[in-house]
This record gives structure tokens, C-alpha cells and sequence, in this order.
């Protein structure tokens, strides 16, 4: 009878001990499903914010390229004056390119014209107005052709002043050439009138330069 008692009882010690190594398994699930669960918050974030922010930062690096050129960035969009603006950039640029090496003035002029025109291309490829006032690299480039015959003894501020005064005078009033590549409603009328305005005001200058060696010896 003894022996039938032990046999009797087998089956239960083994039930116990499979529901023992269930409940073992469901607590180690449940620790596993805790730690998961404590660190979906880290992943959450990573997914929800940074992640947006570095496609949102790559999508801005390639939504600028040249544009933001032609608008120096944020100068261009200022209420009012946007044009004189970009024509004050090149003042000290004009001073500096000529006080290192005069021949720096005509690559960097050049390097812009080549640059502006792709600018202007791209940043007004689905826009109604051609020359909008936010686009300001025609007056940099427009400034510093001003420059392009001035000595390196003649460069100083008041003659960066007047040729400052001039430029912006051909500019606004648009004499000539000017007036008819004004006209032309593309990225190379938007470069060339404010180039035409540049080459009018360094004929005076180049004038102004060749009296004061005359009179004066300067």
C-alpha cells in the first residue's frame, strides 16, 4: 500500500513542480517586458524628435544650395533697403580683396557673377517675379565692378563712399543699358544691369582718379 501511495503522489509533485517552472517563466517575461518597457521612453524620444530633427536639417541643407546665395541669406529679406544693403557687403570686401592683392578682385567678381547667375536660376525657378528686391547678389557683384578699376592708392573709404553714391545712383535710376537689362527678366538681365550700373560708375571713378594725378600728383 505504501509503495501505491508514493505512486499516487508523483504525479502532483510533478505538477507543482511544472507550475513552479510556469510561474518562473512568466516572472522572468514579465522583468524582460519591465526593462523593455523602461527603456522605449530613450527610444521613443530618439524616434519622435531627433530623428525628425536631423532628416528636417538635411532637407534645409538641401533645400538652400545656391538660393540662399542670391539672398546672402537673411540680408535680403530686410523690409526695405535690401538693395543697399548688398551693395554695403562689398564696401570692406572690395577694401580687403585690393589691399591683398588687387588681381583678387576680379577672380572673386568673377567667381560671383558664375555663382549669382545659378543662384538666381534656382531661387526663382517657381517664382512669378523674376527680380524680386530679396535678391541682392546682382548689387554685391554690381558693387564690387565699381572697384575693379581703382588703384590701390586711391583705395580708401571716401572713394568707397563715392563709389558707393554712383553705383546706387546708375542702379536706381537705371540710365541706358541699364534700363534695358533691366527689362530682360532673367537670371542674366537680373546679374547685368547692376554690372552696367558697376561699369558706369567705375568709368567716373577711373575719371576722378586720372584728375587727381593730374592736379594734384596724388
Amino acid at each position: 500500500m505504501a509503495k501505491k501511495k508514493n505512486l499516487s503522489t508523483s504525479p502532483s509533485k510533478t505538477k507543482k513542480k511544472e507550475n513552479q517552472s510556469t510561474t518562473n517563466t512568466k516572472t522572468l517575461k514579465t522583468s524582460f517586458s519591465k526593462e523593455k518597457a523602461s527603456s522605449s521612453p530613450c527610444k521613443s524620444f530618439i524616434r519622435d524628435s531627433v530623428l525628425p530633427m536631423i532628416q528636417r536639417t538635411i532637407q534645409a541643407f538641401k533645400t538652400l544650395k545656391f538660393s540662399s546665395l542670391s539672398t546672402l541669406g537673411p540680408l535680403g529679406f530686410f523690409p526695405k533697403g535690401s538693395g543697399t544693403i548688398g551693395a554695403l557687403v562689398s564696401l570692406p570686401l572690395a577694401y580687403l580683396l585690393v589691399s591683398i592683392c588687387p588681381s583678387l578682385l576680379w577672380i572673386v567678381t568673377a567667381v560671383l557673377f558664375v555663382l549669382g547667375l545659378f543662384s538666381i536660376k534656382e531661387f526663382t525657378r517657381n517664382l512669378t517675379e523674376k527680380d524680386p528686391g530679396c535678391v541682392i547678389i546682382d548689387e554685391v557683384v554690381g558693387q564690387l565692378v565699381t572697384f575693379m578699376v581703382v588703384l590701390p592708392d586711391f583705395m580708401h573709404w571716401p572713394m568707397l563712399i563715392f563709389g558707393f553714391a554712383l553705383f546706387r545712383f546708375f542702379d536706381i535710376f537705371k540710365f541706358g543699358a541699364v534700363a534695358y537689362w533691366d527689362r530682360q527678366k532673367t537670371p542674366l538681365g537680373v546679374m547685368m544691369d547692376d554690372i552696367t550700373a558697376g561699369i558706369f560708375s567705375g568709368f567716373i571713378l577711373s575719371m576722378m582718379q586720372v584728375l587727381l594725378v593730374e592736379i594734384f600728383g596724388m
